[in-house]
């Protein structure tokens, strides 16, 4: 009985140590790899219907454990199917190794350890100051993918199709617009008495029309039968300004007395022997014109284009004003124009549909005008007081002709980027002079007479860029 008794003490403490060693060994962290077992020496027997253990691929594994994987680890198998090293699409694993391998900053920097792509993170997020590492809209928006699809966006609108027919609603534009002076270039002022005298100030030294000066451009469209529309065109309010000033000492003489010799002995009190003159310039530009267009599509649809027919009103006002002040006396001089051309135009346009989105095109407009030319003229002088006005109308038969040169770039359904160059050519426009021989004679007393006219050439030129809008 004894012998039983310290038998089945012994199988207690047997069994108590395998308890402590099961416990032990579930105690151990997950990560711990098991070592191979002598299944067949330990009289392992392995139950019916159920395959050997030595089969499983890398071992038995304690319940509750999972496989780290690491793509720098050996042994991760597949990882989920993409391949060791390479965790998942585009290297979006544990860690996608570099050539500098995955621990550490260098590792971190190696576009892996924390995978390169996913989310639209790249590994220079471990810099970032607003979420240090853990991956933030501001990390995604600097990745070299987000920054591709912010550039994608900027691609040319392409459903409507190569085929799309030219079309816009509404347009608007900012316009800069340069002029010629219209070839009047007198000399005004010479430093010393006589034709021999320095010539020291004329008309063309004002600048005005020189530099560029903005402007607007606006244009409505409505249908109006199968490929045509009514089209409706502002363009214009640039206004341009220039003045030169000349300084002496009692020197200075004007073209009204043929520089200071007549009358004699040395010109008008009022005009000459002066310490300073002055010449200033002033123009405006305006343009309206109501259309019937007609539009027309080539074979593939890589040409399109249309050509027109309407009314067109342009106007153009030009203002010169001559003065001069000295001890002897001072006067003043204004010519004012304005230019108001009616008539009607034809024209035509051709774009080249570059790609879906892209149109490039070029026009030409031609036609004729009747200009009406409204002047005002004032002749002033102050110690002998004179104030003679002339108000004046003229009408001159004009023609015009128009150059444009267009990009459209369509980055929507209804908004499109739109630039051009302008080139608008008019003859027999009229200028602002100063008439010596009409001046001469107001101030000498005799009949007055109005100015003599001064028709040049007018050339507009300049660029613009803007908008179109479709519903």
């Amino acid at each position: 009985m004894q012998r039983m008794t310290q038998r089945y003490k012994l199988a207690l403490l047997a069994l108590l140590a395998m308890t402590m060693g099961a416990t032990a060994a579930s105690a151990q962290s997950s990560a711990v790899r098991q070592a191979n077992i002598d299944y067949e020496a330990s009289g392992y027997v392995t139950p019916a219907g159920m395959e050997h253990p030595s089969l499983y691929q890398g071992g038995v594994m304690p319940v509750g454990y999972a496989m780290a994987c690491d793509g720098c680890d050996t042994g991760c198998g597949t990882c989920g199917g993409y391949g060791p090293g390479n965790c998942g699409p585009g290297g979006c694993g544990n860690g996608d190794c570099g050539p500098f391998g995955c621990g550490g900053l260098l590792g971190g920097l190696s576009n892996g350890c924390g995978c390169g792509l996913c989310g639209g993170m790249g590994s220079h997020r471990l810099f970032c100051i607003f979420c240090q590492g853990s991956g933030c809209a501001v990390c995604e928006s600097c990745h070299p993918l987000a920054l591709g699809s912010c550039l994608k966006k900027l691609l040319p609108y392409t459903r409507a199709g190569l085929c799309a027919q030219r079309w816009y609603d509404l347009s608007a534009e900012a316009v800069f617009l340069g002029h010629s002076s219209g070839g009047v270039n007198e000399a005004l002022t010479s430093r010393g008495q006589g034709p021999a005298g320095p010539i020291v100030l004329s008309a063309a030294d004002a600048g005005s029309g020189d530099d560029l000066e903005a402007g607007i451009r606006l244009s409505g469209a409505l249908i109006c039968g199968v490929g045509g529309n009514i089209e409706g065109t502002y363009m214009g309010g640039n206004k341009w300004n220039g003045t030169a000033t000349v300084t002496g000492n009692g020197d200075l003489f004007s073209l009204i007395s043929d520089f200071g010799v007549t009358p004699p002995p040395s010109g008008f009190a009022d005009t000459d022997a002066q310490d300073a003159q002055q010449v200033s310039i002033a123009s405006e530009f305006h343009s309206a014109e109501l259309n019937y267009r007609r539009r027309w599509m080539g074979p593939y649809c890589r040409f399109q284009g249309s050509w027109l027919a309407g009314l067109r009103y342009l106007r153009y006002e030009d203002g010169l004003s001559y003065t001069g002040t000295g001890a002897g006396g001072s006067f003043a001089i204004n010519d004012q124009l304005t230019n108001g051309m009616f008539g009607v135009q034809g024209g035509l346009d051709l774009w080249w549909n570059l790609c879906p989105g892209i149109n490039l095109g070029m026009g030409m407009k031609g036609g004729w005008l009747e200009n009406k030319v409204g002047r005002d003229t004032r002749y002033q002088t102050f110690i002998v007081p004179i104030d003679q006005t002339f108000d004046t109308t003229e009408h001159n038969d004009s023609v015009f002709g128009e150059f444009e040169a267009k990009m459209i770039y369509r980055f929507s359904h209804s908004w499109s980027f739109r630039t051009a160059y302008y080139a608008l050519a008019v003859d027999d426009v009229g200028f602002g002079v100063v008439d010596a021989d009409s001046i001469f004679n107001t101030f000498q007393g005799s009949p007055a007479s109005p100015p003599r006219s001064q028709t040049s050439s007018l050339v507009v030129q300049g660029f613009s860029f803007g908008t179109e809008y479709i519903w």
